[in-house]
């Protein structure tokens, strides 16, 4: 019978945290790091994209204002509506700003 599919399963060693583990905490695929490092990485590496896109647009604002609006009126969104993509308050043109329109 093959090894796998004995009735004792053996432990594996995460490749990150060196925690010794049993093989239901890695995903399936032959992965050397366990769930918890894995989705710790996959965290982080959203967290890092977000701020790099909101220093993107914080630098471009009426480039990513300008194309929003297009990308709105192409999808139908009326103009002067919230963003349901819940990008975080700077993305959003302040009320003391004059954008020629209602303020969000």
């Amino acid at each position: 019978m093959h090894p796998q599919h004995t009735a004792v399963q053996e432990q594996r060693r995460c490749s990150r945290c060196r925690a010794t583990k049993p093989p239901g905490a890695f995903y399936r695929n032959p992965a050397s790091v366990c769930k918890a490092c894995h989705n710790a990485a996959a965290r982080l590496a959203g967290e890092i994209r977000r701020a790099a896109l909101a220093r993107l647009v914080a630098a471009h604002q009426a480039e990513y204002r300008r194309l929003l609006a297009a990308e709105r009126a192409r999808r139908g969104h009326p103009p002067g509506r919230g963003s349901p993509s819940g990008f975080p308050g700077p993305l959003r043109p302040e009320p003391s700003e004059d954008l020629g329109g209602e303020a969000a």
